[in-house]
């Protein structure tokens, strides 16, 4: 109980750092401009669909571009975006898409089936920085029918396609980047979304400006959003409390209460699938030894973590499948806290006296900070010697690709309403670029459940690879969060989706 007495006091200290924090309102110009500004803790470093990694690049990705269907804001399925209908030939080897006549892009030009085919041919062409090229390869041919109907031939049954398509990934750009290098288009992309680029400064901040031309009438309302990235968390808290931001996107738990109590801010709370988890690198030893992960596991005690860390403002996770996602399932028997268990594993496993590890944390994040210092004590009762390593979230993200690390801890949302986008990017061995995890049995599991149109079937095999998944950790799930956020009360029609994306439409701003 000691380790969990400092880490409460570290809370208060960050509460206290907080609420001196708090000063004068200067909000009211934004109502007068219709300038939104969101206080983020992720820095956008790519605006590339296919190539954009993190929630810092998707998040804003999603602002620019659009994709042929789009995710229901409660996460249950998709709906039409980019086509209005679509359907799936008798024998599940095709699927035809009929698309949005009138929509331009940011340039002027018209989309036509001739952007859809060159951005999926694009999407699905195997390219070492392209981490989603996975969704597409069940993908054999992308065909124009017309100018406003396009086929999509398979090589293979694949019930997840069309919320595949929702991924940013996705995303419909202009036939041969609008006349651009992929370099320039990069750096200066072209969508159809309610808003395209305005200034970017790339480690500061990302504006967007309202699009003339989007073709949901009457939207967007907002001129500008500006995501401005702010790594430290009690920062982003003052920016909102004295009116410099509109919006605090992830308030630490710890902060939700002085929050509240901040004239002209709530807490909005939104249905999420977030899940924070532990990375461990199986590429590396001892990590690849089984027995060394269990022991790790059962050393967590996460209901001390809940309590401690969020205040009960999340929950203990027993899947690495969040439990507001298709196929998850209640019934997964964790690694629950058992020390003496702990040390069994350990005795039977490579390393059974003493080695070293490093955990990489997120600098300017209180609670990984504290789950970082709770871990070190955790696993410190197993003899393992563990060193925290404080990087900036840029780097964190960069080292999980290239597997520079033994041992980080993320927080991610699934992209699409399908579990098929986090079984294939976390466990399947052709994809996963977190762990390194390799197991026959998975893949198998994972490839008969996307190829079968039967959802009985496909929670079964979901279920067993949670369960596969829980008995061998090659990853260690730790909480589930809601998607919280501080906002300013002129902030109206702010809406997040249970997948993490912003719909920003619609939101206005009033005077306070």
């Amino acid at each position: 109980m000691t380790t969990f007495r400092k880490i409460a006091a570290l809370a208060v200290a960050a509460v206290m750092t907080i609420s001196m924090g708090a000063c004068g309102n200067t909000g009211s110009s934004a109502a007068d401009t219709q300038d939104l500004v969101v206080a983020r803790s992720l820095e956008t470093t790519d605006m590339l669909p296919q190539t954009g990694f993190s929630n810092g690049d998707i998040w804003a990705i999603q602002q620019v571009y659009q994709t042929l269907t789009r995710n229901k804001t409660d996460g249950s399925g998709v709906e039409p975006g980019l086509a209005t209908s679509w359907k799936q030939s008798k024998d599940g080897l095709s699927w035809t898409f009929n698309l949005r006549r009138g929509v331009k892009f940011h340039n002027g030009r018209t989309m036509t089936a001739k952007d859809v085919k060159f951005s999926l041919d694009f999407a699905r062409t195997a390219r070492d920085d392209k981490p989603w090229q996975f969704l597409f390869t069940a993908i054999r041919n992308v065909e124009i029918v017309d100018d406003y109907t396009v086929r999509l031939d398979l090589n293979e049954p694949w019930a997840p396609l069309p919320s595949d398509l929702s991924m940013s990934a996705s995303s419909i750009m202009p036939a041969d980047f609008g006349g651009k290098t992929e370099t320039e288009f990069r750096n200066n992309p072209v969508g159809t979304g309610p808003y395209k680029l305005g200034e970017w400064k790339k480690g500061d901040y990302i504006k967007f400006v309202r699009n003339p031309d989007y073709w949901e009438t009457g939207k967007p309302k907002l001129n500008s959003v500006t995501f401005k990235y702010v790594s430290d968390a009690n920062t982003r808290s003052q920016m909102v409390q004295s009116g410099q931001a509109q919006i605090d996107e992830f308030p630490t738990a710890v902060s939700v209460s002085s929050l509240k109590k901040t004239r002209n801010v709530h807490v909005e709370s939104f249905p999420s699938t977030s899940l924070i988890w532990v990375n461990l690198n199986n590429r590396r030893k001892p990590l690849n030894d089984v027995h060394v992960r269990r022991a790790m596991a059962y050393a967590i005690d996460k209901e001390a973590i809940v309590r401690a860390i969020y205040y009960g403002q999340a929950e203990k996770a027993n899947s690495m499948l969040s439990k507001n996602l298709m196929g998850y399932s209640k019934d997964v028997k964790d690694l629950e806290y058992d020390m003496a268990k702990a040390k069994e594993e350990l005795a039977k496993s490579s390393a059974p006296k003493h080695f070293s590890l490093t955990v990489q944390v997120q600098s300017g994040d209180p609670e990984k900070s504290m789950l970082a210092q709770i871990l070190q004590e955790s696993w410190k009762e197993l003899g393992i010697d563990v060193q925290l390593q404080t990087l900036d979230s840029t780097t964190v993200y960069s080292n999980r690709t290239a597997g520079d690390f033994d041992v980080a801890m993320f927080e991610m949302t699934n992209d699409i309403s399908d579990p098929d986008e986090w079984m294939q990017y976390m466990f399947s061995s052709s994809a996963n670029v977190n762990s390194g995890y390799r197991n026959e049995k998975v893949d198998a599991l994972i490839k008969r459940a996307a190829a079968d149109s039967n959802q009985a079937n496909r929670l079964k095999d979901y279920a067993e690879v949670q369960q596969i998944i829980a008995d061998e950790a090659p990853e260690i799930p730790l909480v589930y969060k809601p998607g919280l956020f501080a906002v300013r009360d002129q902030v109206k029609d702010f809406t997040v989706t249970t997948l993490g994306e912003y719909k920003l439409a619609d939101t206005t701003i009033a005077r306070e």
